[in-house]
């Protein structure tokens, strides 16, 4: 680990550095941007011992913490709404109908913790700094079980740690709330927003 830190600090630097001397290369940046993530991740895993979904998540933080990360992420933009299709199909083939309804119990409970934990705090704390923007959308976009949620649960999965029904509720976790939050925040777009009132000083 301490070693794929000490690569992946490396590539941070040296990356920015290449990327902008390609910039006017739109196909060479373009390939130099996905196979430098691609090629940390191998270092990590194959070589470093690091489990590959995290050395993956490391990767793309290399990248997308450079100066020229705004124009490696226009680029890649059909990259990413491919993988983003790809990532909820590779979703669906990992739940196994048979452990859905004894991963119930655990689904409701990550859900209420998403609730209680983020949308709950996100919502009182834009009301408590009287933060000028819809408040409720704010919270319900921000409602959600990221997908690095799904990579630590892999691992966990992977190390012993959980059971498969634990595993199974974290999954639904990840559909169910981005799902709902995709929609729902539209839904809460819809309200007037609310004026800004600067708080009085007293």
């Amino acid at each position: 680990m301490v070693a794929f830190a000490v690569v992946s600090a490396v590539a941070a630097f040296v990356l920015p550095w290449l990327l902008r001397r390609l910039q006017t290369e739109h196909d060479l940046f373009l390939l130099v941007s996905v196979a430098s993530g691609l090629l940390l991740a191998g270092v990590g895993s194959q070589f470093l011992g690091v489990p590959l979904a995290l050395a993956a998540f490391v990767a793309g933080l290399a990248i997308t913490e450079s100066p020229v990360a705004a124009e490696a992420r226009q680029r890649l933009l059909p990259f990413r709404d491919l993988f983003a299709v790809m990532f909820f199909v590779a979703l669906g083939t990992v739940v196994n109908p048979a452990d859905a309804a004894r991963a119930a119990p655990w689904l409701l409970a990550f859900l209420a913790m998403v609730i209680a934990g983020k949308v709950v705090v996100v919502w009182a704390l834009a009301r408590v700094v009287h933060l000028g923007a819809r408040t409720l959308q704010l919270a319900v976009g921000l409602g959600q079980v990221g997908e690095f949620s799904y990579v630590l649960g892999a691992l966990a999965l992977a190390g012993g740690l959980i059971t498969k029904e634990v595993s199974a509720g974290l999954i639904g976790a990840v559909v169910v709330s981005i799902a709902a939050s995709s929609i729902l925040v539209r839904v809460a777009g819809r309200a007037p927003a609310p004026e800004y009132s600067p708080p009085r000083r007293r």
